[in-house]
């Protein structure tokens, strides 16, 4: 009879621990884009916060998320639904979020174009993008790793080429910005952000399908760590100038192949960090408190963004180095 009972699955802490940390360095670069003085943006704090609420965060999250629908055995229909209620979300969050500003926009207080707030191509209606082709891919590359990872490459190469910003802003622009460089709204679109996704989901395969990862060779993994964390330091000045270039050509919303080469490798390194501190620290409140944010991690992503996007209509720009740190604490 015990034996007909389901079991049920442990979760994933490095996941929720890289989830978790993600989220959290989201939390700190919003508050530095939305509050932090142009002196202090171009500040060295500025430059560390754009970083850490860079490659360590949305790559990483998007990774982690095509690593575990490699996972999944649903139909196309379930990615298909749940990619299409993620997008709306999407947009109702930046509805809400922009309340503040949306009413005095209405009100007169302000002038500006509510499109331009509620059209924003974001991390949510990137997701909601991502299922939806991801299921479709599935049916057309089966259990294939190296389709998905080229295909990675080649959103990369085509975002490069694709049309970029329609002036002024109509409604093509907004539309369009989900998908490619559309002018300002175009934070995260589909090229070349999707390649996250595939490289996360092409790694889950890639293990499933040769088991490499799992042979016990520590010293020669210690080593590879070794190398990738001295080339990432080496690199790091030249990443950080991409990662604080937020908007310009080949900035990071925009980034070019050898940004995202840069950042696949910093990511297999992160992850070698990140699997010993779990492994070695996992059961401390400070690591269960992150990984619990992990598990979280849509809700604490609403929840900051509701905070923040309202608050930055009275307060956008103001705030000095004491201001952002009581706030990030805060």
């Amino acid at each position: 009879m015990a034996d007909s009972l389901p079991v049920k699955k442990s979760r994933d802490g490095t996941a929720d621990l890289l989830k978790g940390l993600a989220v959290l360095f989201m939390i700190q670069v919003h508050i530095m884009e939305q509050f932090g003085t142009t002196d202090l943006y171009g500040s060295f704090i500025g430059k560390l916060s754009l970083f850490w609420g860079g490659p360590p965060c949305a790559p990483v999250f998007l990774a982690v998320m095509g690593y575990f629908l490699a996972s999944s055995e649903r139909p196309f229909r379930y990615f298909l639904k749940r990619g299409l209620l993620l997008f709306a979300g999407g947009i109702f969050l930046n509805v809400f979020r922009s309340a503040n500003l949306l009413l005095q926009i209405y009100f007169g207080k302000i002038e500006a174009d509510p499109l331009f707030y509620i059209f924003g191509a974001d991390i949510l209606t990137l997701a909601g993008l991502s299922l939806i082709v991801i299921g479709w891919l599935r049916i057309v590359f089966q259990y294939q790793p190296l389709l998905y990872f080229l295909m990675a490459i080649a959103m990369v190469l085509l975002g490069q080429f694709l049309p970029s910003q329609t002036s002024p802003p109509d409604i093509y622009s907004y539309l369009s910005a989900f998908f490619i460089d559309s002018g300002e709204t175009s934070y995260f679109p589909l090229f070349p952000w999707f390649a996250y996704v595939l490289t996360g989901y092409s790694w889950r395969l890639l293990i499933r399908k040769y088991d490499f990862v799992q042979k016990k060779n520590e010293m020669a993994q210690i080593i590879l760590l070794i190398i990738l964390w001295v080339f990432v330091i080496f690199t790091l000045p030249w990443a950080a100038s991409i990662s604080h270039n937020l908007t310009g050509i080949g900035g990071y919303y925009h980034h070019h192949i050898l940004f995202f080469a840069w950042t696949a490798l910093f990511m297999a390194a992160y992850l070698g960090v990140i699997r010993y501190a779990e492994t070695s620290y996992g059961k401390h409140l400070v690591m269960r408190a992150v990984k619990w944010t992990g598990k979280n991690v849509t809700l604490v992503y609403i929840i900051q963004w509701l905070i923040i996007g309202n608050l930055a209509t009275d307060l956008y720009q103001s705030q000095n180095l004491f201001q952002f740190i009581v706030s990030d604490l805060g």
